[in-house]
């Protein structure tokens, strides 16, 4: 076999009912069209899973896979994502009166995990079946095997690591997960490197339901490069150049001036990638430069003033007002300030070197090296539920990372039963546990609640039970709920206001895994200027609907080929990157610009025929999110979003039909005829369920 370059061309498979282990050989033309990350992984996931199966049961495939450059010498390269059938969403009654139990799943995460896959020497770990025990997977050089996991079952994340690596040495990395996920709650992720979470699609929940406690890994294999000579020189001159930008102070205090700039936008009615063409057009300034100084020093989380002032993050469960509900004297003066002067220490993933992470240590609440709050965590955790306390924040982020629990999901969920409670559907024995005999009443700007209910969720324990499945669960069992679930297709949606971001109306609802902020579109590539990343490609804004469609398209194209490479999003936001360079000399390809927008739609195409073949396209969006009816005040005043409009130009773009399933000509056209015998049986949207969310339907 000819060695490849770049990647190691094996793959592993695990039947945890058997005990089987395999190892499998792509061929090069499937890592050419399909790369790796959830682009290998939805090609194998797709092609072996049983259809319309149970997503907690034998026959649903799990995989672990890392980003094609993962493992290289390329910088921001450190990512892998979770892949399988998500419990979570697409679950509600299709056209044809069936019930559709789950849709396609990914999620990323970054750390030293994916890396770590490589060295073991696969591009992919797939497991399958169910362990009548707790079991963990081993690998080594010499040694592939499912271990006794019942001595760490019960335990969460940290400990799990921690007890891991105290039997097999320092140097293994660790993927696991925390109690939640062994109690199979749906909104759980997978855990890596003590607190980054490959989070979304509830796939922790799917690990649990096959008691795979956790794989470790220790390889040492090395990857071929095309050409090494010139992917070290490219990855060095890009470090260089990252390292003189971030040794420079651009900022002074930059604390001061961002609540100001939240004030500004919000005044002048900017949207943040109107702001970032602002910027880039200032002389003088190099827009790169200020966001990667921001993001080195402060963290994802220096945006948070921001995004409250100017509507972009959830304020009291999207129903509030940001300068009444939660004003700028709380989410600067008590929340940002407090983070910032908590001693911390950077942290990058693997190939890192804008490093945008924080170690922090609070003695006085036991916490030590904990990762500091990002952005999504920090608001679903704060004006969301209209908490103002940091150190409170710190607690909540350091639980969630040891349980496995997505804060996202965790934040909307918790503010889903703050307005259930204010609006009366919820009363105080409701509440009632064991710790609590006499129950209690979560309100908000309180927060003794917060880590009774969290503990209740993750333990399933009375009313935690339905809450650790998410808004959608516990809105069909909570009469008279459903207006106050925040979520899209099953999924809880993130802290990005559509109304403020409206092209994610488009992408929380019509992409395969609904209610996701990372899954790509104008906007995002907007706000990450990539003509300043790579000058192949230029997405602007247009007023046109049909225009802006397009463009959307293309970006949502132009995402699934960086995503399945490994790439970090923050690379978008830090200039020019040699990304046709490196992937020539790792891999020997030359790809061209247009080569790498069609392997995007082959990838998002076939992440599409998975939920199309399981009848779990869904178009509901509840109307809150969407302005029906608008906002009388606040800096959301009078939006109001045509959300079927806008989905259905994205599917005209991408070669979709108007339910949302693929065409037989997009599918010859992408090298997909292995999907065409399935349209027979796929079903796109199905009619609105309640008609709390929004009709779609034309």
């Amino acid at each position: 076999m000819k060695y490849p370059y770049g990647y190691t061309g094996k793959i592993l498979w695990i039947n945890l009912t058997t005990g089987e282990i395999q190892e499998e050989f792509p061929s090069d033309e499937i890592y050419r069209s399909f790369l790796g990350g959830y682009g290998l992984g939805v090609y194998y996931i797709y092609s072996r899973i049983k259809s319309h199966c149970d997503p907690l049961g034998p026959d649903n495939i799990l995989g672990f896979c890392p980003g094609l450059l993962t493992g290289t010498i390329a910088p921001f390269t450190g990512r892998w994502m979770a892949c399988g059938k998500s419990p979570l969403t697409g679950k509600g009654i299709t056209v044809d009166g069936d019930f559709c139990n789950g849709g396609w799943g990914d999620s990323n995460s970054g750390g030293y995990f994916g890396p770590a896959i490589k060295r073991a020497g696969y591009d992919a770990i797939f497991v399958t079946g169910l362990s009548e025990k707790p079991v963990y997977l081993y690998i080594d050089q010499e040694t592939k095997e499912l271990k006794d996991a019942s001595e760490i079952w019960g335990k969460d994340s940290f400990e799990t690591e921690d007890l891991l690596k105290e039997k097999h040495g320092k140097n293994v990395n660790v993927v696991t997960i925390g109690v939640a996920a062994e109690n199979k709650s749906l909104i759980t992720g997978i855990v890596n490197d003590y607190g980054r979470i490959a989070a979304r699609s509830g796939l922790g929940a799917v690990m649990g339901s096959k008691k795979l406690k956790a794989i470790c890994l220790k390889g040492k294999t090395q990857l071929n490069l095309a050409d090494k000579e010139t992917s070290f020189s490219l990855s060095n001159d890009y470090r260089d150049k990252m390292k003189k930008m971030l040794s420079r102070d651009l900022l002074g205090n930059g604390l001061k001036t961002v609540p100001q700039f939240g004030e500004l936008m919000r005044l002048m009615k900017m949207s943040f990638g109107n702001s970032v063409q602002m910027v880039m057009k200032t002389p003088g300034i190099k827009a790169e430069a200020l966001s990667a100084n921001y993001l080195h020093r402060y963290g994802t989380g220096f945006t948070l003033p921001i995004s409250i002032a100017v509507g972009d993050a959830s304020v009291k469960n999207f129903d509030g007002i940001s300068f009444v509900d939660y004003p700028k004297e709380k989410a600067l003066k008590k929340v940002a300030k407090k983070l910032s002067s908590i001693e911390t220490q950077p942290y990058g993933c693997y190939g890192c070197p804008l490093r945008c992470g924080k170690k922090i240590s609070v003695p006085e609440i036991g916490i030590k090296d904990s990762h500091k709050p990002e952005y999504e965590t920090l608001a679903s955790i704060s004006s969301n539920i209209l908490n103002d306390d940091p150190i409170l924040m710190i607690q909540i982020n350091d639980y969630l990372n040891r349980q496995g629990l997505d804060s996202i999901s965790t934040g909307v969920t918790l503010s889903y039963v703050l307005e259930c409670v204010e609006k009366g559907l919820l009363k105080q024995e409701d509440f009632k546990c064991e710790k609590y005999p006499e129950g209690f009443l979560p309100q908000w700007y309180e927060s003794d609640y917060i880590f009774p209910l969290l503990e209740m969720m993750v333990n399933r324990e009375g009313i935690g039970d339905l809450l650790a499945d998410g808004t959608w669960a516990a809105s069909q069992k909570i009469e008279g709920s459903k207006p106050y679930a925040m979520n899209t297709g099953g999924s809880e949606v993130p802290m990005h206001d559509p109304r403020y971001i409206n092209w994610f109306t488009a992408t929380y609802v019509a992409d395969p895994t609904p209610g996701r902020h990372t899954a790509g579109g104008i906007d995002t590539l907007l706000l990450h200027p990539v003509a300043r990343f790579t000058k192949a490609f230029k997405f602007k804004a247009n007023r046109n609907m049909e225009v802006t469609s397009k463009n959307h398209a293309e970006a949502v194209k132009f995402t699934q080929t960086f995503n399945a490479l490994g790439l970090c999003s923050y690379s978008l936001a830090c200039g020019e990157y040699p990304l046709f360079e490196l992937i020539k000399s790792v891999f020997g390809w030359k790809i061209t610009p247009e080569e790498f927008i069609a392997i995007g739609w082959r990838i998002q195409t076939l992440r599409q025929m998975f939920n199309a073949r399981e009848g779990a396209i869904r178009h509901e969006i509840p109307k809150r999110l969407v302005g029906d009816p608008p906002l009388k005040k606040g800096p959301l005043k009078g939006v109001s979003l045509p959300a079927e409009e806008m989905i259905q130009g994205y599917y005209k773009y991408t070669g979709f039909r108007e339910d949302g399933v693929p065409k037989e000509e997009t599918l010859k056209n992408l090298n997909l005829e292995f999907c065409i015998e399935d349209l027979s049986i796929c079903r796109g949207r199905p009619h609105p369920i309640e008609n709390i969310y929004l009709e779609t339907k034309s």
